[in-house]
Formats: structure tokens, C-alpha cells, sequence
């Protein structure tokens, strides 16, 4: 499965927050949490949560929680792989603060190719921390030299 392919660019905020909120800060993460951090209300996060669900990227026990299947964690940091290159460029290149370079690595993260991705990670001799101190997943199509 692929985040390009199958998921839509809605779902894949949700598939980021809730690894974040999962994996790395090692956080139950329920409904009520992610419809505030999107600032949406719960009846979306309901919606998307199934659409996930549907798609194998993540269970959902009611008043339980969510917990992103392996799919899903894969499909995630895919995901985040591209937002924290983005990250490493904005900082570098453009001299943005972690912080904007985030928000702005946001709204592209999603839109920006595989290759696109690769070609600025190995620019950068492929970083293995972004600017927020957090792991950049390998990908293994795009390898050292």
C-alpha cells in the first residue's frame, strides 16, 4: 500500500498525530484528543478513524482508543519521512525556525514525490534527525554512496 495511492491527504494527518501520539510519546490515543488537535469535531474523527480502519491502517475499540496496525505505522512514517526531510531543507536552505519549518513542511509533506524526497535526502548526505530532534525513517530506495 502505498500513502500516495491510497490515503488520502485528510487521513494522512491523521495516520502522523496519532503516530506521534503512539510511538513516540507512547500515549493512548483516543478520539476525543485528535478531533481537538485538528480542531475538528468528533463526529469526522469517527469517519476518517473507519475509513483507516477499512483500509487496515488502524484499529479502533470504542471509549478504547486507536492504535495504528503495522500497515499503518509503515504508511506513517513514510509519511513523516517526507515531512522531516522537508524540514532539514527549510532550516538549512531557507533558514527557517523548527518551528515554521514544521507548519510549512505541513502543508507540503503529502504533495511531494518519493524521488523529490530522496533526491534532497541524499543532498543532505541522509540526515537521520530532523530539526524537532526526531528520527528521519530510512527508505531503501534511497541508499548511501
Amino acid at each position: 500500500m502505498s500513502a500516495e495511492l491510497s490515503v488520502t491527504e485528510n487521513e494522512a494527518k491523521y495516520l502522523k498525530l496519532i503516530y506521534r501520539g503512539q510511538c513516540e510519546e507512547s500515549t493512548k490515543v483516543r478520539t476525543t484528543a485528535v478531533a481537538k488537535s485538528l480542531g475538528v469535531r468528533p463526529a469526522t474523527v469517527t469517519e476518517v478513524i473507519q475509513n483507516l480502519s477499512e483500509k487496515n491502517l488502524l484499529w479502533h475499540r470504542r471509549y478504547h482508543g486507536v492504535e495504528l496496525t503495522k500497515e499503518g505505522i509503515a504508511e506513517a512514517q513514510k509519511l513523516l519521512r517526507k515531512h522531516r526531510i522537508l524540514e532539514i531543507l527549510f532550516t538549512d536552505l531557507l533558514k527557517y525556525n523548527a518551528q515554521r519549518a514544521c507548519n510549512e513542511a505541513s502543508k507540503l509533506d503529502y504533495r511531494a514525490s518519493r524521488s523529490l524526497i530522496n533526491a534532497i535526502c541524499k543532498a543532505y548526505g541522509h540526515p537521520e534527525i530532523c530539526p524537532c530532534k526526531k528520527v528521519i525513517f530510512s527508505d531503501p530506495k534511497c541508499k548511501k554512496k
